[in-house]
């Protein structure tokens, strides 16, 4: 029995034919040509019993590299399995190959497949064998039928080009292998869905005014808003159009589609479409209001406080109240209380509220009617309103009179408006209710000065401030020559 020492091994030679090197090295992977020379050593040094899993071990490649790497040189055909219960595989030489084909059991599927994807590339591109190999792994190892694998290639041609990478196709394999794709009929129905999803990630790209290739991250989004979303391609077009500033892109649209899918149900173009008209018509009357009020508000926000003060009172009715709180300085957190206000008197209604609004302007008239007598500079107030009442409503003057004991309280030093109030209170106790009775009676006014809080005071409510008759408001018009309320030219 003889041996070769083992530290000899190192000193040794394996041979290798230049054949390899010129015809199947340069196209194979590194590791598939560490397995092969590895293998030629062990064939000479390791003996019958050596196994993939001693060869992982040498090579430091997991088994499942290993047995890949043994799979491409069967089907290139420099090796062939021999038995599987021990794993055993015999190795052949390039010229052996290439002189004697027939002598070596090759793997005919996989030559019958490698012709046919020469065939379909044609003149179109050189595919080199690692390439086909790696697609033969799809029907090896991802459970492609080969007709699916040539499907594959020729929708990577049609999306891609001739040049497309075989490397980058293999996450369209694990798609199509984790979707259960296996049949030709299989590959025929997941492929078109692919290609309706790169048609529109395409359109959503140029009305996006993008000119190239959707990139994976794109495609999966889109993946999403059609498959898992529901969202039709129409739709997702529309949907560009609320891209309204920034720069446009696949993320910001997600944001969108993610807002119409929380708060509608809305999945056709139709339907989308629809619900952006109907919320476009709702920012602008939103605008309309804010801008009414003189606050600058937009987007989400103007939203939210638009939908918020219409749960209160309707639209026409918002925009009377945002005239009336920028009339008076009010803010647009005071337009709510103003509006809830309303809404407890009841009114409701824009017809409501102009009635209760032109009442409150005739009051004021009355007022400044009253302050331009007496000479008092100012606007009128709610205690100059609960004041005009009580001479009105209480003591029975009519406005004429109001205004006559007004121009007596010109000339007071201080206080025009107590002295108002003091002229009437004595024109009340002497029982003067027409203006020729002053004339005859020319009642004094009594010296003594009170403040204006020291008349009887009677707790009013709004509407009864403001329940000034037609008549007097028409008395007030002609004795100030302004056209009757009849004649329509008087507004608000």
């Amino acid at each position: 029995m003889f041996e070769m020492d083992k530290e000899s091994l190192a000193y040794g030679v394996t041979p290798l034919e230049n054949r390899f090197l010129l015809e199947y090295l340069p196209s194979a992977k590194g590791d598939y040509v560490k397995v092969y020379l590895w293998g030629l050593f062990a064939c000479s040094h390791k003996g019958p019993d050596y196994t993939p899993e001693d060869m992982s071990k040498d090579l430091f490649l997991t088994v499942p590299e290993i047995e890949a790497a043994l799979r491409y040189w069967e089907r290139r055909g420099l090796i062939c399995r021999v038995s599987d219960d021990p794993q055993q595989y015999r190795f052949y030489s390039p010229m052996q190959r290439t002189n004697a084909p027939t002598a070596i059991d090759l793997d005919m599927a996989y030559v019958n497949f490698a012709e046919a994807v020469y065939a379909a590339f044609s003149e179109k591109r050189k595919v080199n064998p690692s390439e086909i190999s790696l697609a033969w792994e799809w029907v090896q190892d991802m459970g492609l039928s080969p007709e699916a694998a040539l499907m594959l290639i020729h929708h990577c041609m049609a999306q891609c080009g001739p040049q497309f990478s075989f490397k980058a196709a293999e996450k369209l394999v694990v798609r199509m292998k984790e979707a259960g794709v296996k049949t030709s009929e299989d590959a025929d129905s997941f492929l078109q869905h692919n290609q309706a999803v790169h048609d529109g990630v395409r359109k959503v790209l140029s009305r996006m005014g993008k000119r190239r290739l959707p990139t994976d991250d794109e495609l999966a989004l889109y993946e999403k808003w059609v498959s898992e979303w529901q969202f039709e391609r129409q739709a997702i077009l529309d949907a560009c159009k609320e891209m309204t500033s920034g720069d446009p892109s696949f993320k910001y649209l997600d944001k969108i589609l993610d807002g119409l899918r929380n708060r509608s149900e809305a999945r056709t173009g139709k339907q989308v479409a629809q619900l952006l008209k109907e919320e476009q018509a709702q920012k602008d009357l939103a605008q309309e209001v804010f801008t009414r009020l003189g606050v600058r508000l937009s987007g989400p926000a103007a939203a939210l406080e638009y939908k918020t003060l219409l749960e209160i009172q309707p639209h026409g009715v918002l925009l009377l109240a945002a005239d009336y709180c920028r009339r008076n300085n009010l803010r647009l957190e005071d337009m709510q209380r103003v509006l809830e206000g309303w809404k407890q008197k009841g009114y409701e209604t824009e017809e409501s509220v102009r009635e209760y609004l032109d009442k409150q302007t005739g009051m004021r008239r009355l007022l400044l009617d009253v302050f331009e007598a007496c000479g008092h500079r100012g606007n009128p107030t709610v205690t100059d309103m609960v004041q005009y009442q009580k001479w009105h409503r209480d003591w029975g003057f009519n406005h004429e009179m109001i205004c006559s004991a007004a121009e007596q309280a010109r000339n007071a030093e201080n206080g025009r408006i107590t002295y108002l109030n003091k002229v009437l209170e004595t024109w009340h106790e002497a029982g003067i209710k027409d203006i020729s009775q002053v004339q005859a009676k020319k009642a004094p006014v009594k010296k003594k000065t009170v403040t204006e809080q020291q008349y009887t005071q009677r707790e009013y409510t709004e509407e009864e401030l403001l329940a000034v008759s037609d008549d007097l408001i028409e008395e007030a018009r002609k004795r100030r020559g302004k056209p009757s309320m009849e004649s329509g030219t008087d507004g608000v």
